[in-house]
């Protein structure tokens, strides 16, 4: 049976998972277990790509073999995720992850734009990268708690332990002063 929550630390493996055929498998794969085939069949992808991304995705730990079935003469594998969810920290000192991070925050302040939004880009983004490292770690140090207490959790969904992880979260960063101040910020340059 797959674990609820997973906390990812590995720059390596949080970079296998957010290739966009692997993190399209991820999301599939988080409603049912699937086949090769009805994964390269849904993406649009032949079967040896897809089993390419599968094999990645599971010397990684993220997927693995549930079960086997005969169809005719072949043996179908279907594949699920190792864990319900997964926690990843984009801000680990890599790099490369740190720039992606980076850059996905660019795509907020082209919206902010567009809604009118008036501010100094590199001021704006340097704020929201402080904030969003900071929710980060809060985010992986409590999920790793909820990790460490799975069995005493198992009878709550896991769209409920997710709840419970951003408002446990929020409580966190109430409590941080540094955060508070930067939030406080936000709001200052975020006003019209």
């Amino acid at each position: 049976m797959a674990k609820k929550v997973k906390v990812i630390t590995d720059p390596e493996v949080i970079k296998i998972m957010l290739e966009d055929t692997r993190r399209k498998i991820l999301q599939l794969l988080r409603n049912k277990e699937m086949t090769i085939s009805q994964l390269s069949e849904i993406l649009g992808k032949t079967p040896q790509t897809i089993y390419h991304h599968i094999e990645k995705l599971k010397e990684a730990g993220l997927v693995e073999v549930k079960r086997t079935e005969m169809k005719g003469n072949l043996v179908e594998k279907y594949y699920g995720r190792t864990a319900d969810v997964f926690y990843i920290n984009l801000y680990l000192g890599d790099e490369e992850l740190r720039y992606f991070a980076r850059s996905r925050l660019k795509t907020k302040l082209d919206i902010f734009k567009k809604l009118g939004y008036k501010f100094n880009d590199e001021e704006l983004l340097d704020l929201m990268d402080k904030m969003l490292m900071k929710e980060y770690e809060t985010k992986v140090k409590i999920s790793k708690e909820i990790e460490e207490n799975e069995e005493a959790l198992k009878e709550f969904s896991n769209e409920d332990i997710i709840h419970a992880v951003e408002w446990l979260s929020m409580a966190e960063l109430g409590r941080d002063e540094e955060y508070i101040e930067l939030l406080k910020k936000l709001s200052q340059i975020l006003k019209r």
